[in-house]
């Protein structure tokens, strides 16, 4: 499992990790974002690069392995697998 970290003190609160991450993994609380379902974490780093003040770390992302998929595939795959 990726392990995700939040430097609280470089968060602004912007809340654009929240938006694009596909598998809605973050959530704001008290104007900082914070992995609220981090099993669902898949690697794609989208929430990183968008991040304006580089808050997010992500442990155990394996660059080539990193994949984008929407919410809605995955919730069809899984009733297929």
């Amino acid at each position: 499992m990726i392990e995700i970290r939040v430097d609280e003190d470089a968060c602004v609160g912007c809340g654009l990790c929240v938006k694009d991450c596909p598998m809605e993994v973050l959530q704001l609380q008290n104007n900082v974002c914070y992995p609220a379902h981090p099993e669902n974490c898949m690697g794609c780093l989208s929430c990183h690069e968008i991040c304006p003040a580089q808050a997010l770390e992500h442990k155990g992302a394996v660059p080539s392995r990193r994949m984008y998929i929407s919410m809605k595939v995955c919730n069809m795959l899984r009733k297929v697998i």
